[in-house]
């Protein structure tokens, strides 16, 4: 397995207006053994790259798209250009202009129909892979009947690997409208629909100066509406979010590092929950995971729930003295940190999930050996060593 050497103080360079960093919550920050380059992969602007297992990242190439947001799957990034407030207020004012279909288009495509478009029909994004499927979902919430994903000619853009993450996503999005019983749709397309063409019997000529002085009051307006749509979605999540100064993660008194499960996906899962019950069925996307643990190969060393950044695996203690670890498949991200990390290969990630389990917070439980190393104790630490290696000499020194 890949073990990356310079992630700590690396991923802080993406910091900007652009970008906000949480680097605690980084998968390979928090146990360089985790494989996740799930950013890097998804870069459109070749800002973030990494070779020889060492990440390297270049601020001055970031444009901002906000696509390794999308598929951080630990939400150590956020996107800020647009926010999700911000994205979800245009998205729906365009959806409600549109007489329900939302449409969203990147900034390349918009820029070679200006004056043919009704600008105030269409969200702007700087690349399609910003979108999420809690955007999606918001949408269908807010009686959408489709989200149309308008790219421009991605054979020549230099963030045309930003269309294959919308397109992942829009199935994703559409396989979940098809278990939550709605007609939502949505769809990567490269051309606008008629539905959005200006009238030319009400178009003003072009005049570039009017044209800078409405742009300007129609981002002030798209402010205002940000911060509405703000307070809406923070009462769906009820969790606001901030850049804070790294500090490394430490152990806890539960023996488990600190987690945090997504934003994003609370917000998904409740807005699915508000739309009704899912057909009893499967659900296989790159969202979630169900994690099964081989306990003929397991050696009660609970690793997996120390390392896990969301709380999909934690630790248990029942009142009769049984322990072990339990696994949530809502709060599961496939980064596959417990996977990298497993000293035995006893874990396994699958893809499917059942939908029912994702809204009723059906849990699965490990019963485990109890720990042969007592929590908290002053060789705590080599006692762990001396499981992981499975040799006794191992020093505190």
């Amino acid at each position: 397995m890949a073990q990356f050497r310079n992630f700590i103080g690396v991923l802080e360079k993406l910091q900007s207006k652009n970008v906000v960093v949480h680097e605690e919550r980084c998968a390979v920050v928090r146990n360089r053994h985790a494989t996740c380059t799930k950013c890097a992969d998804a870069c459109t602007s070749g800002c973030i790259s990494y070779a020889n297992n060492e990440l390297t990242i270049d601020p001055e190439k970031c444009v901002g798209c906000g696509t390794c947001a999308t598929v951080c799957p630990t939400e150590a990034l956020e996107a800020r250009n647009p926010d999700d407030a911000a994205l979800f207020s245009a998205t729906l004012h365009a959806m409600h202009a549109n007489d329900g279909n939302a449409v969203i288009a990147c900034d390349q495509v918009l820029s070679h129909v200006r004056g043919l478009v009704d600008e105030s029909k269409v969200a702007p994004v700087v690349c399609l892979g910003r979108v999420d499927e809690s955007l999606i979902a918001l949408m269908a919430l807010g009686g959408g009947s489709k989200v149309t994903l308008v790219c421009g000619d991605c054979a020549h853009c230099p963030q045309k690997v930003g269309r294959e993450t919308a397109e992942l996503v829009a199935r994703t999005a559409n396989d979940l409208m098809e278990v939550w019983n709605c007609r939502l749709r949505a769809k990567v397309r490269s051309k606008f629909p008629a539905s959005v063409r200006r009238d030319p019997a009400y178009a003003p000529a072009y005049d570039k100066g009017r044209r800078a002085f409405f742009k300007g009051a129609g981002d002030t307006a798209r402010e205002a509406a940000g911060a509405v749509a703000a307070a809406e979605i923070d009462s769906l999540t009820g969790e606001t979010h901030e850049a804070a100064p790294f500090k490394p993660a430490k152990v806890g008194e539960n023996g488990v590092l600190p987690q945090h499960t997504p934003t994003r996906r609370k917000r998904l899962l409740k807005t699915l929950s508000e739309m009704g019950e899912p057909a009893d069925e499967m659900i296989a996307c790159r969202l979630w995971g169900h994690v099964v643990i081989d306990m003929s190969a397991c050696n009660s060393c609970q690793m997996c729930a120390t390392f896990c950044p969301t709380g999909a695996l934690t630790r248990f203690r029942d009142p009769d003295g049984t322990v072990g670890v339990m696994h949530y498949a809502g709060a599961c991200v496939k980064c596959r940190t417990c996977t990298d990390i497993c000293p035995k290969n006893a874990l396994t990630v699958y893809d499917a999930v059942f939908a029912e389990d994702l809204m009723h917070g059906n849990i699965e439980k490990y019963p485990m050996d109890p720990p042969k190393i007592m929590e908290g104790g002053v060789h705590q630490m080599r006692g762990v060593m001396q499981t992981l290696v499975t040799h006794s000499r191992v020093s505190d020194n």
